[in-house]
């Protein structure tokens, strides 16, 4: 007498109704196979004449089996002893049986039903990998919800394809759906809360999305008086349009080539200012021989785009209060809506006042006194704008008070053996280290680069200016894209004051990543503290620093930042030069946003509130 005897299962674990092997020895004779208590009879399986092997597809388990189910497998021969069991999970088969939408949208909410979803480790949609991460499963596994991803460039839509659930241990399952692209992204909403007298002064807007056509083309969208943006070939400059107006704006689904952007313009009520070209931008404050073309008033600028970061900036100066907020998001971007613009101006002249980098020459960047006919109009006898260092230097050059500004920062940052060691994360990532002449610092980076950073990118109003060279014929694109990120990195840093923490003199062993752990040290920015280099206070861009920490009391008496801070509440989110971006060094986190700029990239059905913040204290009594 000889027990059946099973050596192996093939295909364990094994899905339910699935087909598997059994392998061993004295099977002939079989009456059943038990998967635990639940038996197979004879007529469902298959014996090989040398009785070694069993074929049979898995039997149904009973009514409310949790799976993945851990049984065994026995083969049951009358009449011979009872034969040993060999363990099985079994798991019930990821079915799919509907969606929430077919045709479905791109950017919807998007619903697939059916069985055994729990554990899934992704979505394909086309050839889309969604991640786990990015979608949910309902707790009975019947159910996962996600968002329809935007398909590969050159996408013809409706597009049909398959939606499949990817399992970690057995098959998918995929199921036919059919995708189509909405014709609108998101929406932006505009609201002229300026309270200016309609009878006096008028507040518009002007709009164009430049849209890629080809590798090689781009057309312009124009903002037409119905809120969308079209294409109109003979024209090539976006009309002024009264804010009043106009309620809502539609992002249209484009493939965007990244020039983008709402002019917010307030002039009298008998101006009609000409259309703008988004080829040729106004001239910043202040300018010189008024250059064509001139703003008719003040103006301010905010970028959009489909699909992509929104911002308000203060790079070319800072001319309306304007914020904007995204659904679902908590954050405030741009000046805080309840400070009028001319509580900023005062903010700005009380701050210039007792600063004490905020005394050396920049209280004159308020600027409120346009000195010649073709100048823009004094809104309420308001300034014109707070002008940037920059825009200001390029007409007063010789300017005593701001073009030696940064000499003696450059000097110590260049002076000969000193060297650096950081982190960047941009272009060619990694480890940076090296030293410097007197003229140049050579630095060393992954893969063999070497880049040289000269001082005389630094030297005399360029560190207000932050201008970085053109690509060298010598050169390759990586080489250059990595050069103008170090530049970045440390113009940055000199704006902020922490270049020289950075920095560590010769003869002693300069740690890992010591210029960009000190260069993202945020408690040491714009503080006239003594630096860690040679123990000289610290010398900061005032204007940044304004942007960045100037506050205002609110009407409760507390202190509040001028313009939204960040998730993390240390400071106000602006754009306080033309480079103030997240630092590209280091470690830094999501919430410590920098800029008034979203990290994330504004999508479908996030719509948006742009608002046009009060001139004054008090609004004037309504008659």
């Amino acid at each position: 007498m000889a027990a059946p005897n099973i050596t192996s299962v093939q295909n364990n674990p094994a899905n339910m109704n699935s087909k598997i092997l059994i392998s061993g020895s004295n099977f002939t004779g079989a009456q059943n196979v038990l998967f635990g208590s639940v038996g197979t009879p004879p007529n469902l399986f298959v014996v090989n004449d040398k009785g070694t092997e069993i074929s049979l597809t898995l039997p149904q388990m009973p009514s409310g089996t949790v799976y993945p189910l851990k049984t065994t497998v026995q083969v049951i021969v009358p009449g011979e002893p009872q034969g040993n069991k060999v363990p099985l999970t079994i798991l019930n088969p990821t079915k799919i049986t509907g969606v929430s939408s077919n045709p479905a949208l791109v950017g919807n909410t998007f619903s697939i039903t059916g069985e055994a979803f729990k554990g899934a480790v992704s979505v394909t949609i086309g050839t889309v990998v969604i991640p786990a991460a990015s979608f949910t499963i309902n707790e009975l596994g019947t159910q996962i919800t996600l968002t329809i991803p935007q398909m590969g460039s050159g996408t013809q839509y409706p597009f049909k394809t398959l939606v499949t659930v990817n399992m970690p241990t057995v098959g998918s399952n995929s199921y036919p759906i059919t995708l189509d692209n909405p014709t609108v992204v998101n929406k932006i909403t505009l609201q002229n809360n300026t309270k200016l007298d309609p009878n006096t002064y008028t507040v518009w807007v002007a709009g164009f999305i430049e849209q890629q056509l080809t590798k090689k083309t781009t057309q312009f969208l124009y903002l037409q008086a119905d809120g969308k943006f079209k294409a109109q070939p003979t024209v090539s400059k976006a009309p002024f349009i009264n804010v009043d107006t106009i309620d809502t704006l539609s992002v249209p689904n484009v493939e965007s080539a990244g020039n983008n952007r709402l002019v917010i313009l307030i002039t009298e009520k008998t101006t009609t200012p000409a259309p703008y070209s988004p080829t040729t931008p106004y001239a910043a404050y202040p300018f010189k021989d008024n250059p064509d073309p001139c703003p008719p008033g003040p103006y301010d600028i905010f970028e959009f785009g489909p699909i992509a970061q929104y911002d308000v900036s203060a790079v070319d100066s800072f001319g309306l209060n304007l914020s904007f907020t995204v659904t679902g998001d908590p954050l405030t971007y741009g000046s805080v809506p309840a400070v009028s613009r001319e509580e900023i101006g005062e903010a700005f002249t009380n701050f210039c006042n007792s600063d004490p980098l905020g005394k050396k020459g920049f209280g004159k960047l308020l600027y409120a006194s346009p000195g010649s006919s073709g100048y823009p109009i004094l809104i309420d006898k308001q300034f014109s704008a707070i002008v940037s260092p920059k825009d200001w230097l390029t007409i007063y050059a010789t300017d005593s008070d701001l073009i030696n500004y940064w000499e003696d920062t450059v000097n110590d940052f260049f002076a000969s053996g000193n060297q650096v060691n950081f982190q960047l994360n941009a272009a060619n990532v990694g480890n940076y280290s090296g030293s410097s002449d007197g003229t140049q610092f050579t630095l060393k980076g992954p893969n063999g680069m070497q880049i040289k950073i000269p001082a005389s990118d630094f030297t005399g109003i360029q560190g207000f200016v932050q201008a970085v060279r053109g690509k060298k014929d010598s050169e390759t694109e990586l080489e250059y894209k990595t050069f103008g990120q170090i530049e970045a990195a440390i113009f940055e840093a000199i704006s902020r004051g922490v270049a020289l923490d950075g920095v560590m003199k010769a003869g002693k062993t300069i740690p890992q990543n010591y210029s960009s752990d000190a260069w993202t040290k945020y408690e040491n920015w714009y503080t006239n503290t003594a630096n860690s280099y040679n123990g000289k206070p610290r010398i900061y861009d005032a204007y940044a620093k304004f942007f960045h920490c100037g506050k205002f009391t609110n009407s409760a008496g507390k202190p509040t930042f001028i313009f939204g801070e960040n998730g993390a509440q240390k400071f106000g989110m602006a754009y306080g030069f033309s480079l103030d971006e997240d630092p590209n060094v280091g470690t830094w986190p999501d919430n410590m946003g920098v800029p008034a700029k979203t990290v994330y990239y504004v999508g479908f059905n996030q719509d948006v509130a742009l608002e046009i913040g009060r001139f004054l204290k008090s609004a004037p009594q309504e008659s």
